[in-house]
Formats: structure tokens, C-alpha cells, sequence
């Protein structure tokens, strides 16, 4: 831990301890960046108290010039929080699910990273299943930014639109690096924290230029794929995938709870999962 999430470690302590000793709060998290280690030199701290009854309108405070965000939630609140990560129903005909996790991500987040101040330490919030919850909801929803981005590049692309393109490239390269976090079990915590739950630089650049044959997008449907197999792994024989339209630039896979899609705009084809297999294969055949 950096000196400068210690010290926001150590102010934190003091204000739960002061929440908790004075009644104002049952309970109080940590949440956000700093529950899981990084903050710098400017950031603030994110905490939350469970609080029963009336919610007080708590204002942010200075403590050692650091900035605490304070907020009251409701038992209640939370629990309707963790309801949605007890299970993954999105189904392909009824998206009302996947529509109202999709709207609380940032919430989720928070939830995912909370940890509750109790006896000097700080112990985290959910268990270990409610924790795989968010891993498969944080999972889908960085799947169908993908699929979003993508769609904008395809067009992007066959337009000949560069600069536009080049544009929404670097965004496809960033959600693919969250997609591969979540994947591995990460909080999406947002943009500038992504090269360290990565541990490494954001993948090879996407070079659209090379249209011709579109062979430019396979690592996208390559990074997809294996990041949405990392959370539903398949184990069936490897099987023929279905024939698609050319170009073949755009398809993308996507994983519901009844069970594998490719999709490419508004098109969505079912496939089993010895057929996503085999479709991995073939966006992998130029070597990389």
C-alpha cells in the first residue's frame, strides 16, 4: 500500500471509529478504490454508514486534508443491492434483469469493494458467493460494451471514418481491459485503476486500417470469448460453428443464463458451447 492510501487507511479508521462510538451509524464501510489498496495523492475517501431510520443529510468533511464523502444508506438499500447479485437470470427474451443490474453497476461496485469497520480492522462485506455474483454481472455488462463499441467501429470502419474510429478504438481497448479484470475476479473500478488490477499495460493496440480483410478484429473476438469462458467454462467437444455473414468482423459472443449467443448488431444466433469453441478456433487461426 502507497503512503498515500495509508494515510486515507488511517483517517478512515478514525471516522468509523467516531460513527460508531457516537450511534450515528450501525455499520460503516470503506468502499471504492481505497478498500482495495490504491488511492492518490488527491483522492478522496469513500465511506458509508448503514443507518437505521431517518437517513441524515451528511456533508463531505476535510480530516487532515483529505476529503471524506460521507453517505447514509438504509439496511434495506443494501440488501436489495445484494439480492441482485444472489443470482444471474438474464435470459435473451425477457433483458428486464440485465437492464436494472446494468443501471446499478456503479452501486455494485461499491458494494463489491465494501468493507465493514469492526474491532480495528476492516472485514469485507460480501461473501464469497455474492462476490462471484458481481463477477458474472460485472462480466456480462463489460460484454455488451463490447459489443456496443464494436458495432460503432465496424461502421466506423466500412465508412472509412479514421479519426472517429481511432476514437472509439482506445474506448474498446479500455472496456476489453475491464472485461479481462472482471473476468479475473477484479472490481471495475474505472478507467485510471485499470493498468493496475491488470498488472500489465491494456492490450495490443486494435488497427482498423487493416479492413481488407478484417483480420484487425479477431483479438477483440479472441479477448471476448476467452474473458466470458474464464467466468462459464465450457467443457464440451469442440464442435462446427455456424456458418455467418461476411465480413465476419463484428460477431461477438455473449453468455445468458440459458446459454451462449453470438451477436452482431441486433442479430443474436444460439450456439452450444462445443460450437463457441469452435468458433474460437477459427478467430484464431492467424497465429496470435
Amino acid at each position: 500500500m502507497n503512503p498515500s492510501a495509508q494515510l486515507r487507511r488511517e483517517i478512515a479508521d478514525r471516522v468509523a471509529r467516531e460513527l460508531l462510538v457516537s450511534r450515528l451509524a450501525r455499520e460503516v464501510w470503506l468502499e471504492g478504490a481505497l478498500a482495495c489498496g490504491f488511492a492518490h495523492a488527491a483522492s478522496d475517501v469513500d465511506l458509508r454508514g448503514i443507518v437505521d431510520g431517518v437517513l441524515p443529510a451528511w456533508e463531505s468533511r476535510i480530516v487532515d486534508g483529505v476529503r471524506i464523502d460521507l453517505q447514509a444508506a438504509a439496511p434495506q438499500q443494501a440488501e436489495e443491492l445484494r439480492h441482485l447479485l444472489r443470482s444471474f437470470d438474464v435470459r435473451r427474451d425477457d433483458l428486464g434483469s440485465f437492464r436494472r443490474v446494468r443501471a446499478s453497476m456503479h452501486d455494485l461496485m461499491c458494494l463489491r469493494t465494501a468493507l465493514s469497520y469492526g474491532s480495528g480492522r476492516w472485514d469485507p462485506v460480501l461473501d464469497p458467493g455474492e462476490r462471484r455474483g458481481y463477477r458474472r454481472w460485472a462480466v456480462a455488462d463489460q460484454a455488451e460494451v463490447a459489443a456496443s463499441l464494436a458495432e460503432d467501429l465496424t461502421g466506423l470502419v466500412e465508412d472509412g471514418l479514421a479519426e472517429p474510429a481511432d476514437v472509439v478504438c482506445r474506448k474498446l481497448e479500455i472496456c476489453l481491459t475491464a472485461l479481462e479484470c472482471a473476468a479475473a475476479g477484479h472490481p471495475v473500478l474505472g478507467d485510471k485503476w485499470l493498468p493496475l488490477l491488470a498488472g500489465a499495460p491494456f492490450g495490443p493496440p486494435i488497427h482498423p486500417a487493416r479492413a481488407e480483410t478484417w483480420e484487425w478484429f479477431r483479438p477483440v473476438q479472441r479477448r471476448v470469448a476467452r474473458a466470458l469462458l474464464d467466468c462459464w467454462p465450457v467443457d464440451d467437444p469442440l464442435q462446427k460453428p455456424p456458418n455467418l455473414t461476411a465480413p465476419n468482423a463484428g460477431w461477438l459472443p455473449q453468455r445468458y443464463a440459458d446459454g451462449w449467443f453470438l451477436r452482431r448488431g441486433d442479430v443474436h444466433i444460439p450456439i452450444t458451447g462445443g460450437q463457441l469453441l469452435g468458433w474460437l478456433s477459427t478467430v484464431s487461426t492467424d497465429g496470435a
